[in-house]
């Protein structure tokens, strides 16, 4: 009798009640949706924050090439030489013309040492909404750009 009443009791409680499994199929339910949703989350950030970076250096690169432009200018042939355009134009001292326009999205730039064509100094990558180029009464030139709604600029003034 003893071993049928240790059977009988051991055999109530070998397996999981109907309620205690969809108890913990709900509770998996719940962790595994959590997780789906951190993992799209950190995806979906990686995406923004690599996007951002690309503009950043972007925008950064085509500060720099036009700081570049206006190093070793003579004033007197810079073009805009008052007030506000959307286009520059100078001579260095070495003698190379330098034209900077904006062609739709892209910022392009012509040398006269490589010829007449207008190269694009932006890619594909970004899309250029705004360039200005602002005389300053001071003997300068400040830049303003405008790529995927994120503003660059940069003051260059000449040596007199």
């Amino acid at each position: 009798m003893p071993y049928t009443l240790f059977m009988m009791h051991h055999k109530n409680k070998a397996g999981f009640t109907l309620i205690e499994v969809v108890i913990y199929i709900a509770l998996f339910s719940i962790l595994m949706g959590s997780a789906f949703i951190v993992a799209y989350q950190l995806i979906q950030s990686s995406g923004n924050l690599s996007t951002k970076n690309t503009i950043q250096e972007e925008g950064n690169f085509v500060i720099r090439k036009l700081d570049w432009a206006l190093s070793g200018a003579d004033p007197t042939t810079v073009s805009p030489s008052s007030g506000n355009s959307s286009a520059l134009s100078l001579t260095k001292y070495n003698g190379n013309k330098i034209n900077v326009q904006q062609n739709g999205t892209k910022i392009e730039i012509k040398e006269s040492t490589n010829g007449n064509t207008f190269l694009p100094i932006t890619t594909d990558n970004v899309t250029v909404s705004a360039l200005n180029f602002k005389y300053e009464a001071l003997g300068g030139i400040t830049i303003t750009i405008t790529i995927n709604g994120l503003t660059f600029t940069t003051t260059r003034y000449f040596r007199k």
